[in-house]
């Protein structure tokens, strides 16, 4: 079995389409994946370097509202197969 992986940060500009237009569509449909994929973002927290890219006006605060956020954004066949992993690598508050 095949397990695509596709990987983005939080501030990459496909972040909010790269589940349908690439996982899905390129990754996901790959005779050994079965429909099987995991979307692994890394979360930067609202670093100057990596702001969290916005989903229309909408801008996630944290690492878990922005895999709530993306999970939704998956079709409803889709939910038992793909993998949403949000993972906050944000600079700790000193």
């Amino acid at each position: 079995i095949n397990v695509p992986l596709e990987i983005k940060r939080s501030c990459h500009s496909d972040l909010w389409t790269a589940i349908r237009k690439q996982l899905l569509v390129k990754y996901a449909r790959d005779p050994g994946a079965f429909g099987f994929g995991i979307y692994l973002v890394l979360w930067f927290g609202h670093d100057s370097c990596c702001k969290p890219t916005a989903l229309e006006s909408w801008i996630p605060v944290d690492a878990g509202e922005l895999e709530s956020g993306l999970t939704k954004q998956l079709p409803e066949q889709e939910k038992s197969r793909i993998s949403v992993c949000v993972i906050d690598v944000a600079k700790p508050d000193t």
